[in-house]
């Protein structure tokens, strides 16, 4: 269980562009629904057509326009840091990533359909993270160093 010892940090602003979806935490949603983009990221080997535009390496799954908490819809989307100024490939968009207060914490080493999914579970029934959280926007970024997860909180 992830405890309350990461530090509150501020990011900077970057872009980040992929496959977008708008899902929920319902059953059968986002369940179903993002391993499917994950899915469709690979099968179009996104990584290879966004090649020349990646900014700097880690996979990026961002969370964002929270209708309300973790019981509302939000989309999510899957891909790369680009420069701001990039045009959006065919099929993808771009989302800003305005400058965020949150914490960052590292998910345990693991397959991550298993262990990123165990990380979110815990965070929901965490008795303080759902408190401070802001539901502004949240990611993961998946890089040779690991998992990790920015929350974006109070």
């Amino acid at each position: 269980m992830p405890e309350m010892t990461e530090p509150l940090v501020k990011t900077e602003s970057f872009t980040v562009m992929g496959l977008r979806i708008r899902t929920s935490n319902a059953p059968g949603d986002a369940d179903v629904k993002i391993p499917a983009v994950y899915s469709r990221f690979y099968k179009e080997d996104i990584p290879k057509q966004m090649e020349v535009l990646r900014k700097f390496d880690p996979l990026f799954g961002v969370y964002f326009n929270y209708v309300s908490d973790e019981n509302g819809a939000y989309d999510f989307l899957l891909g790369y840091a680009v420069e701001p100024d990039a045009k959006p490939l065919p099929g993808m968009e771009k989302i800003e990533i305005t400058p965020q207060n949150g914490r960052y914490f590292q998910i345990q080493p693991g397959a991550p359909e298993e262990v990123v999914p165990k990380f979110w579970a815990e965070i929901w029934n965490h008795p303080e993270i759902p408190k401070i959280r802001t539901y502004k926007i949240d990611w993961e970024e998946y890089s040779e160093a690991g998992i990790r997860v920015f929350l974006s909180t109070k």
